[in-house]
C-alpha cells in the first residue's frame, strides 16, 4: 500500500471518529453540567490538564518512537526488510521501564501539591493518577501502531475504545459518580483495548516485537535519550502554548469561568482539531521523505500538504464565525457565551497555529529536533506570558490572543528559516508557495463575515445550517480554482479520476 493511501485510510477514520466525538459532545457537555455542576466541571477541565504534565515525564522516549520506527522503514524500503526494528522497539522498552520510578514519585508530589480549594479534585485526581502510572508503559503499543503507519486499523480502535469508555462514563455519571465517573472513564480508555492493539502488531507485525531486550547501549541510549529530551522540551512548549490558558483562567478568574471560555471554543477547537490530525497523520510519510526524496520532491509534499492545511483552517474559522453565538445558545444557553470578541480571538488563532503547526511538524519531521524543542519553547514562554498578561488587561479574549503573539514573534519566523535550508530555496519563495492567492482570499470572505456577525446571527437550526452551507459554499467557489492550480491539485486529480471511474463502473453493472 502507498504512503499516500496509507494517509488517506488513516485520515478517514480519524476523521469519522472526530465527527463522533463532536456530535456526542454536543450532548455529553450540557449532561455533565447538569449532572456535575459549573464548578466541579470547571474545576475537572483544570485539574486534567495537570495531567498533561505528567506524561512528559517519558522524556520524549514514546513520542520519538512513530519517528524512529519510520525512519528504520524509510531506509530498508519496507516494514519487511527493516532488519533492525526489534532492536528499535526493545531498546525504547527499556528506556520506558527505567522512567518508570520517576513517574511514580511525579505523581506522588503532584498529589501533595493539589491546592486546598481544589479539594474536590482531590480523590478523582487520585484514580487517574494510580492508573497513568499502570498504564505508563503500554502508551508505546499505539505509537508503535503509527510508526508503521497501520492508520486504518489505529483509527478503527480508536473509535472503538472511544465508544465504551463514553458510555461507561455516561453510566457512571447518570448513576451519582460525579468527578469519579469521569475518572475511572478516563482510565478505562487507557487500559481497555490495548491487549486488542497487541494482538494486532503480533499477528501482523510479529518482526518488529523483541524476543528479548537487546543489551544496555550507553551510546544509543544517550542518543535516544538526547533526542527524547529534545522533544520532552517541545511537548512542553506545547503545553505552554494550548493548555496554560485554562490554568490562568482558572487561578485569576476562577473555575466557572472556564467553563464559557471553553464552551465558547468548543466547535472551533474541535474543528481546528483536524490540523493536528492531519500533520500527525502525514508525520510518517514526511520522514520517509525526508529520507529518501529529492529537496524539489520535499517542497512539492510540505507545499501541498501546507495548501490543504491552510484551505481547511478557513473553511472551518469561516463556517463557524456566523454560527457560533446561535450554537453556544442553542447548546449549553446563552449564558455561557463569551461573546464576539472572544470568538474572533479563537479563529485569529486557529488560523495562525494551523500554519505554525504545518512548519512545526515539518522540522520535526525533517529531524530537527533540537531546534525545533527550542523554538517551541520559547514561542511556549512569550504565549504563556502573554496569556497571562493579556488575560489581566482583556480578560477571557486576552487569554486566546496570547498564543497568538508567541506563534507570530517566535515560531513562524525559525520554522520558515530552516525549512527554506532544508529543500533550498528562499524565505520569500517558500512563504509566497504557502501562501500564494489563498491569504487575499482569506481576507474578503472574512471581512464580510465579521460585518454579518455584528449585526445578525441565526436564531434556529434551520438558519444556521443555511449559512453554514452557504458560507462553506462560497468559500469553496472562491478558493477551489486556486486549490486546483497548486500543487495539492496533482494529488487531487488522481483521487477524483479514481472516484470517476468506479463510479462509472458502477453505472455499468447496474445497466
Amino acid at each position: 500500500m502507498s504512503r499516500s493511501r496509507r494517509f488517506l485510510g488513516g485520515l478517514a477514520m480519524t476523521y469519522g471518529y472526530q465527527a463522533m466525538v463532536l456530535f456526542v459532545g454536543l450532548w455529553l457537555t450540557p449532561f455533565y453540567l447538569r449532572r456535575i455542576g459549573q464548578h466541579d466541571y470547571g474545576l475537572w477541565l483544570v485539574g486534567t490538564q495537570l495531567l498533561t504534565y505528567l506524561s512528559l515525564t517519558d522524556f520524549g522516549v514514546v513520542e520519538l518512537l512513530p519517528q524512529e520506527v519510520a525512519y528504520s522503514t524509510g531506509r530498508a524500503g519496507g516494514v519487511e526488510k527493516a532488519q533492525d526494528l526489534s532492536r528499535v522497539v526493545g531498546q525504547t522498552v527499556r528506556l520506558v521501564l527505567y522512567q518508570l520510578p520517576v513517574v511514580i514519585a511525579i505523581a506522588i508530589a503532584m498529589f501533595f501539591a493539589i491546592p486546598a480549594e481544589w479539594q474536590a479534585l482531590r480523590g478523582p485526581l487520585t484514580f487517574i493518577l494510580l492508573g497513568f502510572v499502570a498504564a505508563f508503559p503500554l502508551r508505546m503499543l499505539p505509537a508503535l501502531l503509527q510508526g508503521l503507519q497501520d492508520l486504518t486499523f489505529a483509527g478503527g480502535v480508536q473509535i472503538l475504545n472511544w465508544v465504551l469508555s463514553t458510555a461507561a462514563t455516561v453510566w457512571m455519571v447518570w448513576s451519582g459518580w460525579s468527578l469519579f465517573a469521569l475518572a475511572a472513564g478516563w482510565l478505562i480508555s487507557q487500559l481497555l483495548l490495548v491487549p486488542l492493539i497487541f494482538y494486532r502488531i503480533w499477528t501482523r507485525f510479529p518482526q518488529v516485537l523483541p524476543r528479548r531486550l537487546p543489551p544496555f547501549d550507553l551510546i544509543k541510549t544517550k542518543i535516544q535519550l538526547g533526542k527524547g529530551m529534545w522533544i520532552c522540551l517541545s511537548q512542553v512548549a506545547t503545553l505552554l502554548m494550548a493548555q496554560t490558558d485554562l490554568l490562568i483562567i482558572g487561578r485569576l478568574l476562577g473555575p466557572a469561568a472556564v467553563v464559557p471560555y471553553a464552551c465558547t471554543c468548543k466547535l472551533i477547537s474541535v474543528l481546528a482539531n483536524q490540523a493536528q490530525i492531519l500533520m500527525q497523520t502525514a508525520t510518517p510519510g514526511l520522514c520517509e521523505v525526508k529520507s529518501g526524496e529529492s529537496r524539489e520532491r520535499m517542497f512539492q509534499v510540505l507545499v501541498s500538504l501546507t495548501h490543504g492545511m491552510l484551505f481547511l483552517s478557513g473553511l472551518i474559522v469561516c463556517v463557524v464565525l456566523p454560527i457560533n453565538h446561535w450554537f453556544v445558545d442553542w447548546w449549553v444557553t446563552a449564558r455561557q457565551y463569551g461573546g464576539l470578541p472572544l470568538t474572533l480571538a479563537f479563529i485569529t488563532n486557529v488560523a495562525v497555529r494551523h500554519w505554525t503547526t504545518t512548519t512545526a511538524f515539518t522540522v520535526f519531521c525533517f529531524g530537527h529536533q533540537r531546534r525545533i524543542s527550542l523554538t517551541n519553547l520559547f514561542d511556549g514562554l512569550v504565549s504563556a506570558g502573554s496569556c497571562l498578561v493579556l488575560t489581566m488587561l482583556f480578560g477571557l479574549p486576552g487569554a486566546a490572543l496570547g498564543s497568538v503573539v508567541g506563534a507570530a514573534a517566535i515560531s513562524l519566523p525559525f520554522n520558515l528559516r530552516v525549512i527554506a535550508r532544508d529543500t533550498g530555496v528562499t524565505v520569500r519563495r517558500l512563504i509566497l508557495a504557502m501562501l500564494g492567492s489563498w491569504i487575499w482570499r482569506f481576507a474578503v470572505i472574512m471581512t464580510a463575515l465579521v460585518w454579518i456577525a455584528m449585526r445578525w446571527s441565526p436564531r434556529n437550526l434551520g438558519e444556521a445550517a443555511a449559512t453554514a452551507a452557504a458560507t462553506a459554499a462560497a468559500y469553496g467557489l472562491l478558493m477551489l480554482p486556486n486549490i486546483f492550480k497548486s500543487p495539492l491539485g496533482g494529488y487531487i486529480r488522481p483521487i477524483l479520476a479514481s472516484f470517476r471511474l468506479r463510479y462509472a463502473a458502477f453505472q455499468m453493472r447496474l445497466s
